[in-house]
């Protein structure tokens, strides 16, 4: 496709999001914070950038990084991602909405093109071709960036042109951690009253109620496999985020206030600690006096 993209992150999501472009044929000029962890896909035929403004001398550059102050940290320092020629740039991370606006601002003071572009799903999602993007922006920066969205993922949903996106991923991955407590919740209380925890989860996934998350946390829930995809302390930070939201817009969330405390508890606890966010059911069992074994 002759398609050239600079990337700045490379984590278990941007090292998953950059295999698909390489495997895609498109030539990508990798940055992250730790460059030991771009040897694998230097291997793979990605070019190492010595910096961010490096990796953002094409014209299309990508960014997934932890949280709010790292993506702060691309754009004020001074070999940052405004200090190379690219005229779009697009954020995949899961930051807050004011943090988009900010990033937003900073680059249209330099003459290029913000896009937010938060993604749902894992690595495992990604490399299956069946990753999501929110995306807000200028339509024709969209349209820039679409080929590399398309190569990656399997939709696009194009929710706003400013930072709107960001709003759609905090909302979502909000609701990922009420679904999270409350299957834990309801796995240990079947268990109690004496339903074997695949039973009552093969059922629930099989009803209205269940859905594709539902269905790929039964296995982890059933066999206590806490190996991270989405881990609890990642879990409690975009609850938080919900909630700062939600304060700022004046608007209610009981449901999320109370799992943001319990996920809260998981990290704080030692339970789940750097656990997948399925190892809420362990602090749920502590809590019910139960213990929880594989059950496969």
């Amino acid at each position: 496709m002759n398609l050239s993209i600079g990337w700045i992150g490379a984590g278990k999501m941007g090292e998953a999001m950059i295999e698909r472009l390489l495997d895609g044929g498109v030539s990508v000029s990798v940055w992250n914070r730790t460059p030991e962890k771009c040897a694998a896909l230097i291997e793979r035929g990605a070019t190492a950038a010595a910096t961010p403004a490096v990796a953002a001398a094409e014209n299309v550059v990508f960014s997934i990084v932890l949280d709010d102050s790292a993506l702060r940290d691309l754009y004020e320092r001074e070999d940052g991602v405004l200090s190379g020629s690219a005229t779009v740039w697009v954020d995949c991370s899961s930051v807050s909405p004011g943090a988009a606006k900010a990033a937003a601002e900073a680059a249209a003071a330099k003459g290029v093109k913000f896009v937010s572009a938060p993604v749902s799903g894992n690595p495992g999602v990604v490399r299956a071709g069946r990753l999501i993007f929110a995306v807000s922006g200028p339509p024709a920066a969209i349209d820039s960036a679409r080929p590399y969205f398309d190569v990656i993922g399997r939709a696009v949903h194009v929710v706003g042109d400013s930072n709107q996106a960001s709003v759609v991923k905090i909302c979502t991955n909000a609701l990922l951690g009420v679904l999270m407590e409350t299957l834990s919740e309801v796995a240990i209380l079947g268990e109690k009253s004496g339903v074997k925890r695949e039973a009552l989860l093969n059922f629930i996934n099989d009803s209205a109620v269940g859905s594709p998350f539902s269905t790929y946390k039964t296995a982890a829930l059933v066999n206590l496999d806490f190996t991270p995809t989405f881990t609890s302390e990642a879990q409690r930070k975009d609850l938080r985020l919900a909630l700062s939201l939600a304060d700022e817009a004046g608007a209610s969330m009981p449901l999320v206030f109370a799992t943001e405390k319990e996920f809260d508890r998981l990290v704080t606890s030692g339970v789940g600690a750097g656990l997948d966010i399925a190892s809420a059911i362990a602090q749920v069992a502590l809590d019910s006096e139960i213990e929880i074994t594989p059950e496969n």
